[in-house]
């Protein structure tokens, strides 16, 4: 048996060295852009945060508007000012339409519940206004929010692939029972 060139021996080195450095390189830039992209996220997340409370706090005036309103056989909505004592929750929740995202079902249910809500206060008479079912929307809006606040750390803590493929195995696996 022939023995290799010492100059091949070389030549495998320095490829099998080329190749190492090009993978760290790789891992070094996949790394470095997951950070940055958790970083984002994360501000994302205490963005969003911030103004869902500021939409929550208007929501809460809206709701005393609608609950002390003079007529008990009309709506909120029925008062001539009515837009403009509404546009502060409107253009809060617009506000929160653009912190999500149109591809996420949970996303869009969250924010049609949020229109839904503020009809309520505003398209109810006032004798038929049960404050108390009111509430009980508004927590259910607040654990949707919570709930995908709480996908989205859980990306973050997970990195983007390990999250990606626990999401689809809960689909698959919801869909299947």
């Amino acid at each position: 048996m022939e023995e290799l060139p010492d100059s091949a021996w070389i030549f495998a080195g320095s490829v099998i060295a080329a190749l190492i450095i090009l993978f760290s390189g790789w891992l070094q830039q996949k790394i470095s852009r997951a950070s940055t992209v958790s970083g984002y996220r994360q501000k994302w997340i205490q963005d969003m945060r911030k103004a869902f409370a500021k939409y929550m706090d208007e929501l809460e005036h809206l709701s005393d508007m609608a609950s002390s309103s003079l007529e008990s056989n009309h709506s909120f909505g029925a008062h001539l000012a009515v837009l403009g004592d509404t546009q502060p929750v409107r253009k809060l929740r617009n506000y929160l339409r653009l912190y999500t995202n149109p591809g996420e079902q949970e996303h869009l249910d969250l924010l049609e519940e949020a229109k839904s809500l503020e009809e309520f206060l505003t398209g109810t008479e006032r004798r038929n206004l049960e404050l108390n079912h009111y509430e009980h929307r508004r927590d259910e809006l607040t654990r949707r929010f919570q709930g995908i606040l709480k996908e989205e750390w859980d990306r973050v803590k997970m990195g983007e692939l390990r999250w990606q493929v626990r999401r689809y195995w809960r689909r698959k696996t919801n869909q299947s029972s």
